[in-house]
């Protein structure tokens, strides 16, 4: 059963394990456009496997998409522009910052409301795992991080997509938040694993790799908690090899 709520306002649906397993939270995001209930079934999996598994709107999408007041978004569908519209990527940064912003509110109320373990499990699909990857910069409580064709460095570059330049307020979150320009932030050592595309032409590799190998020093003693996983002549799409290897990252280290 999938249960809903709003948490601050956010909205947040999360299906439960069974009786008498320990409780574990993973929170699972969706990719750019999508919305909470486009990934019910990754939370049906994660159900199954005996963790609590939630998923929330992040910003300007979803129940919340309709509530923008920035140009990235349609006024009369709530729908977005096209992935090639200038005025997207002048958002795109705040979208990550402030939704990894509110992974520790939602923290919060789970270990209080739905009595989850304080360490987590996070990830997602494209944005929703470079959601993931932020949050866990700024919680220490995300103990692993699953994220599939997703990106470690905000300006991706190599896209397709060429970024638009930002205004002087979202320059200042990248550059607060940005996973590649802020290791010091990953001294805690989450378990980070990124399932790529190897012929992904919105999200480049490179972003993850180039993290991975600046963090190995910090992780020397626990290496095993780094990896890219490339699938090969794949471009940008969730495969089932990503979700088993998703699956198995929260098994371990949860």
């Amino acid at each position: 059963m999938i249960h809903t709520e709003r948490v601050a306002g956010i909205p947040v649906l999360w299906a439960e394990p069974g009786e008498g397993i320990q409780r574990k939270l993973v929170i699972w995001l969706p990719g750019f456009t999508d919305n909470k209930e486009s990934v019910k079934a990754h939370l049906a999996d994660l159900a199954a496997a005996g963790f609590v598994a939630l998923s929330f709107d992040p910003v300007d999408h979803g129940e919340r998409s309709h509530r923008t007041t920035r140009p990235i978004a349609d006024s009369t569908s709530g729908r977005f522009h096209s992935v090639t519209d200038g005025k997207l990527y002048r958002h795109f940064w705040s979208i990550l910052a402030e939704t990894a912003e509110e992974a520790p509110l939602i923290i919060d109320w789970a270990v209080e409301k739905l009595g989850v373990a304080p360490a987590v499990g996070m990830g997602g699909i494209s944005m929703g795992g470079d959601i993931a990857v932020t949050a866990a910069g700024l919680e220490p409580r995300i103990a692993v991080v699953a994220a599939c064709i997703a990106t470690a460095d905000w300006l991706k570059p190599g896209s397709i997509y060429q970024l638009s330049a930002p205004n002087p307020v979202i320059q200042a979150q990248y550059e607060r938040y940005n996973p590649l320009t802020n290791l010091a932030r990953y001294q805690h050592c989450p378990a980070i694993a990124f399932l790529c595309a190897s012929k992904d032409p919105i999200v480049p590799p490179d972003g993850a790799t180039r993290f991975v190998e600046a963090l190995t020093p910090t992780y020397a003693t626990c290496p095993e908690k780094l990896a890219v996983v490339l699938e090969s002549a794949t471009v940008h799409q969730m495969t089932p090899a990503m979700w088993r290897n998703s699956l198995h990252c929260f098994k371990r280290y949860l």
